[in-house]
């Protein structure tokens, strides 16, 4: 009998206990390439360098600021719901070669209405606001039909949380909010305009073809004319964007070029995820300097 091959969540929990073995006894050579890291001013926080772990791999965050060991300036953890909130948060891992950033994906849990989605949300940003370095959320809302004035009410509400909890702790924490994009199709320029007109602190634009997550569409990301139309779409997210407001990007980063060319296309930072799966725990270092 023939032996079957793995299924995709297979793949991806061989590829995570493996950058978790990797991040625990990180290489001598990799302590140079950190030593030449260039930090990057973003949201108010500095970053080592501008590559970044995408929600998804470390869900509960067992490798977590470890991710700094494989050559990654931030990881975001999750997604983290009501009824997902992993404790102990951080495993023990050796101190980090680089001052990783931690954010930590939040989402709710079958919201019935945006005022019910901002208030779930409003109290999972109060929950992980000392544990993390920045926020990311993708809330319906924020795609849905819905009037733009309920939109931009439940923007403030969040606003209106997150001021309150800088006053009453001192510490500042942004938050991002994310946008998925099927690759060379939709037009994010209308939300991206809306999002940065309520000044925003960050602003991730997510390239997926969806799930199941499989090597096929690890594959795609192969054509050259996939990658160009995502620098396009950045690039007129960017000339859209004002003031302060970041932007991310993660989907079909596989190789240093992908990762230069999300930069010069107007990319604050540009995170990843197929690749650690498909390339392996080494490919953070091999795009990063």
């Amino acid at each position: 009998m023939a032996k079957s091959l793995p299924l995709p969540t297979e793949i991806r929990e061989q590829a995570f206990r493996a950058a978790c073995d990797r991040a625990s006894e990180p290489r001598l050579a990799w302590r140079r390439l950190a030593l030449a890291a260039s930090p990057a001013h973003c949201m108010g926080l500095v970053f080592p360098n501008r590559l970044g772990i995408a929600a998804g791999f470390d869900r509960q965050g067992i490798l977590g600021r470890a991710a700094g060991n494989l050559g990654f300036g931030a990881i975001e953890l999750g997604s983290w719901t009501p009824h997902n909130w992993p404790e102990p948060v951080l495993a023990s891992h050796p101190a980090p070669l680089l001052d990783t950033r931690l954010g930590i994906r939040l989402a709710a849990i079958t919201p019935e209405s945006a005022a019910q989605e901002t208030r779930q949300l409003a109290r999972l940003i109060e929950r992980a606001w000392h544990t993390a370095d920045y926020l990311s959320i993708a809330p319906e809302w924020l795609t849905a039909a819905v009037p733009a004035q309920q939109r931009y009410a439940s923007l403030r509400a969040l606003r209106t949380t997150q001021q309150a909890l800088t006053l009453q702790t001192g510490k500042s924490c942004p938050i991002v909010y994310k946008l998925r994009l099927i690759p060379g199709r939709g037009d994010a320029l209308t939300l991206v305009r809306g999002l940065a007109d309520q000044a925003v602190d960050g602003i991730l634009l997510c390239f997926d073809f969806g799930k199941p997550f499989t090597a096929a569409h690890y594959r795609r990301w192969q054509d050259r004319e996939f990658q160009a139309t995502t620098c396009r779409i950045l690039e007129a997210c960017r000339r859209h964007l004002t003031g302060a407001t970041a932007l991310l990007t993660n989907g079909g980063v596989y190789c240093r070029q992908d990762y230069r060319d999300r930069l010069q296309a107007g990319a604050d930072l540009v995170q990843l995820h197929n690749a650690l799966v498909f390339e392996g725990p080494a490919i953070g270092w091999q795009i990063s300097p």
